[in-house]
């Protein structure tokens, strides 16, 4: 018998993570772009993003123009990292822009970028996180390592300087992999996922263990 899905979080109905979800009015609007094999992924957190910002727009391709994503270059930065990123303190005097994020592995981020010339065009913030990713089932070799979810929580808390306000996101999260945790069991998770306190923890883009993605 085929298991019934929630229409809305596309969550098995028994794993649901709507009831968590709590609708936050984002002063910075949110763009998020994912990579066609991100939305595949049953535990990615760009959607709880999507269900829960009040600006947030996510839009799956692989080559993208600014105006067909209806993104207004003069008014956009895209997070990503980089020689030429700017720091995230630098918007802090400006005025709200769109924060645009790539929702991919790192070598799937790069290609998108590579073959999304006005991207490539955009500002470039890097971000620096204070913690470690609470994403926990991805291991990754740097401890900066964020979930896409992570990253955006990052930089509009920073930007508002409010943390509290975004908090919810990261809780909505938590409560996912929780659920995906008991259902594979602590065994299975402690062998496939297991970290020491050192060790960094990647995000839910990776297509497998050898194709991880990292927001700075």
């Amino acid at each position: 018998m085929k298991r019934t899905s929630c229409l809305r979080c596309l969550r098995p109905s028994s794993v649901c993570y709507c009831h968590t979800l709590r609708q936050i009015n984002n002063v910075w609007p949110v763009s998020i772009l994912q990579h066609p094999r991100e939305s595949k992924h049953a535990i990615g957190t760009a959607r709880i993003a999507q269900l829960s910002l009040g600006a947030c727009s996510l839009q799956v391709g692989e080559c993208f123009s600014l105006a067909e994503a209806a993104i207004d270059p003069l008014q956009s930065v895209l997070i990503y990292p980089g020689d030429d990123a700017d720091s995230l303190e630098s918007l802090s005097c400006s005025s709200p822009q769109t924060l645009i994020f790539l929702d991919a592995s790192w070598r799937k981020s790069h290609r998108m970028l590579m073959e999304s010339p006005q991207l490539q065009a955009l500002p470039k913030i890097g971000l620096q996180p204070n913690s470690k990713s609470r994403y926990r089932i991805r291991k990754s070799k740097s401890a900066q390592s964020l979930s896409t979810l992570e990253a955006i929580v990052l930089a509009l808390s920073c930007l508002e300087q409010d943390e509290e306000k975004y908090s919810p996101l990261l809780e909505s999260m938590d409560w996912m992999i929780e659920k995906q945790i008991e259902w594979m069991g602590e065994a299975v998770f402690k062998k496939n996922y297991g970290f020491d306190d050192d060790a960094g923890i990647d995000a839910d883009a990776c297509t497998d263990k050898a194709e991880q993605k990292k927001h700075p």
